[in-house]
């Protein structure tokens, strides 16, 4: 089955992930601090079925798709340093 798994937030010790199969259906997995590696928010992870690992290519290319969104929204160019 094909997931995709979004770190959505820090509740103390536990991360919420968002984790959307490809009929979109999502479901939301709490997975303790420790077996995660140093992630942060909005990170896509890969599991292996033991471990946890940031997919560090997926989560730029949604970091880049999320920031033109919202230069759009803003009607502004993503690159532009003016705020």
């Amino acid at each position: 089955m094909n997931e995709v798994c979004i770190l959505d937030r820090w509740e103390g010790d536990t991360a919420v992930i968002e984790v959307t199969d490809e009929t979109d259906q999502i479901r939301w997995q709490q997975v303790p601090r420790q077996r995660l590696p140093d992630a942060r928010e909005g990170d896509v992870l890969l599991f292996d079925g033991q471990y946890w690992q940031v997919d560090e290519t997926a989560t730029a290319l949604r970091r880049q798709k999320i920031a033109r969104r919202l230069a759009r929204l803003k009607g502004r160019h993503p690159d532009s340093d003016n705020e």
